[in-house]
């Protein structure tokens, strides 16, 4: 089932359909739809499709607006409206409201506006299961210090920068809060700001708190002063989430070093997939150990448990079969250790896979996407190769 919301637009005012063209290429998650003049009048026949939204707007050329209203959800019962028009005349808005259209956007259009409009439209069709919920993804580290965070805002950045996909990223390291930091952002709001308006929680409320990166990211900060974290509980989450999955394909969460509580047990139970970071080091071996062992006591299952090794280098001090021997399960992915790109990304404030496509880290990062995704020919390949090209 797609998340990819089909949206046609037929402007026909000059200066609205060309600058509008342009900016509905950005829109992501969407399939747009250029029609012509009184395709959708004409109906499923004319349109050859039928589309989630569909957006015209008031020209006298075209007839009588609220008329045309009436035709279109006769022809598109199941299809949401939208109307664009400069009568700002709260009157019309309301006629064109009873008329059938579901959203009136006033000339000119804000970007936000109709953002917000459309993430209404996809979360009410993934209440009713017409479009997919998007995937959910925790990284979780074992022992601070082995890459959990820089892992994390790499996949959210690639998984963006990729595909014309909607991606979030949570930053749920409520103490630390790194995750802005690799991203330059200094964030005005964070997740506080919901935990303590829960109620007020929907589309234009999140949207609103989050903060947009250049990489394409959705990026909700932990909280500003550590000492707010205590104001979050995993029924905040939990809702947050259950909205998330509503507008974004991928939402990735960057969760607390080797730290479980009520809201990081609601992070795993909603995810598709726990990663738990680790390096080949004794100390944070054993505690990878322990980090899973306690997932697995919450009731998380071992299906959704993958072990990831950051800064692997082969021939190192301990071998992978030594180290696989104390997990219930094999090395899910291997990254390389690319140590002084990452220290550079860090210190720019750019997520590496955005400043350097070719760092082994960077393609490391793409391949790793793949194979969670189910995307790799070889998915038993492991992120690095052994000798003679063969799988480690």
């Amino acid at each position: 089932m797609s998340k990819e919301l089909i949206f046609a637009i037929q402007l026909t005012k000059p200066n609205l359909a060309k600058p509008f063209s342009g900016s509905a290429k950005k829109l992501k998650g969407v399939n747009t739809l250029q029609w012509r003049e009184n395709t959708a009048e004409m109906g499923p026949v004319a349109a050859e499709t039928i589309p989630d939204i569909i957006m015209i707007d008031d020209s006298p050329e075209n007839g009588d607006l609220f008329t045309r209203i009436k035709s279109i959800k006769g022809h598109f019962p199941q299809t949401t409206l939208f109307v664009v028009s400069d009568n700002k005349d709260h009157h019309f808005i309301i006629a064109a409201m009873k008329a059938g259209a579901s959203e009136f956007l006033v000339e000119p259009i804000s970007e936000d506006a109709l953002q917000n409009a459309i993430d209404e439209v996809r979360a009410k069709l993934a209440n009713v299961g017409r479009i997919a919920h998007g995937r959910v993804y925790s990284f979780v580290s074992a022992k601070g210090g082995v890459g959990s965070t820089v892992l994390a805002v790499n996949t959210a950045a690639a998984l963006a920068m990729g595909q014309k996909t909607a991606v979030a990223l949570i930053d749920m390291s409520f103490q630390s809060g790194d995750a802005s930091v690799l991203l330059d952002i200094v964030p005005q709001n964070s997740i506080t700001d919901i935990s303590t308006n829960i109620n007020r929680l929907d589309v234009s409320f999140l949207h609103g708190v989050m903060t947009s990166h250049s990489t394409g990211i959705n990026f909700l900060p932990a909280p500003l002063n550590p000492e707010d974290s205590e104001e979050i509980i995993g029924e905040h989450i939990s809702s947050i989430l259950n909205l998330a999955k509503k507008l974004y394909d991928h939402v990735i969460l960057d969760c607390a070093s080797m730290h479980v509580n009520n809201c990081s047990i609601e992070a795993f139970k909603k995810s598709d997939k726990v990663f738990v970071v680790t390096d080949m080091s004794v100390p944070s071996i054993r505690n990878t150990v322990r980090l899973c062992k306690l997932i697995r006591k919450l009731g998380i299952s071992l299906e959704k448990i993958e072990i990831v090794i950051n800064r692997f280098i082969k021939g190192g001090a301990l071998s992978l079969a030594e180290v696989e021997k104390n997990f219930d399960k094999p090395v899910y992915w291997l990254i390389p250790n690319d140590f002084a790109d990452i220290v550079s990304s860090i210190n720019r404030g750019i997520p590496l896979v955005k400043l350097s496509h070719g760092a082994p880290f960077s393609k490391n990062v793409v391949e790793f996407i793949k194979k969670f995704q189910g995307l790799l020919d070889d998915q038993n390949f492991r992120g690095v190769k052994g000798t003679f090209g063969k799988n480690i």
